[in-house]
């Protein structure tokens, strides 16, 4: 299996290698010792197979953020006739205004 992964590590890294057409780079990664499954899922252009190469191992769920969010938001406030009453009585009382120490 390191053999595997070391070839397909030498692919990542040649660009020549990964332009090639795939049943060259089968032959190719035959010439270099790969196995049939590895040479099989170059030629296919199939990266399932590398599951009986590798093994298959689920990991878990990916983590992004296109979902999961499952916090309630906060309910949107509409003003109605009674907060705009309120709001204009608070405008009728008189402010003040604290000067910070020394600014006159």
């Amino acid at each position: 299996m390191s053999d595997s992964i070391d070839l397909l590590e030498a692919v990542g890294r040649d660009a020549s290698l990964r332009r090639l057409p795939p049943d060259e780079l089968a032959r190719r990664l035959k010439a270099a010792g790969a196995t049939e499954v590895l040479a099989s899922a170059a030629a296919q252009r199939d990266s399932t197979l590398l599951g009986q190469e590798f093994g298959i191992r689920v990991m878990g769920k990916p983590n992004h953020g296109n979902g999961g969010y499952t916090d309630e938001p906060a309910p949107l406030h509409v003003p109605t006739p009674v907060d705009d009453e309120e709001e204009s009585e608070a405008d009728d009382e008189p402010q003040s205004f604290s000067h910070p120490a020394g600014v006159h």
